[in-house]
């Protein structure tokens, strides 16, 4: 299942449930999380959707956490394959 995080600016970000689940946590709602916009800051529409197998998107980017040598948690955009 994807996440979808949508600004009324037109910015969006796909990520991955099972990404956001690992960060924070299984009992977590998402549409409870805190997204942002980093060009206008407004309030950010949220969308749960189910990717069926037959039918995956080609040139969808999704953000996914990566630990870094800090300990903090990076967001970096890989292509989604399901």
């Amino acid at each position: 299942m994807l996440v979808k995080a949508e600004c009324s600016c037109g910015n969006v970000r796909y990520c991955r449930s099972a990404d956001l689940m690992m960060v924070y946590g299984g009992g977590v709602d998402p549409l409870k999380l805190k997204f942002d916009c980093s060009r206008c800051k407004p309030e950010i529409k949220i969308t749960l959707l189910e990717v069926h197998p037959e039918h995956l998107p080609k040139r969808l980017m999704i953000h996914k956490p990566m630990k870094g040598p800090d300990g903090r948690i990076h967001w970096h955009t890989e292509r989604f394959r399901g």
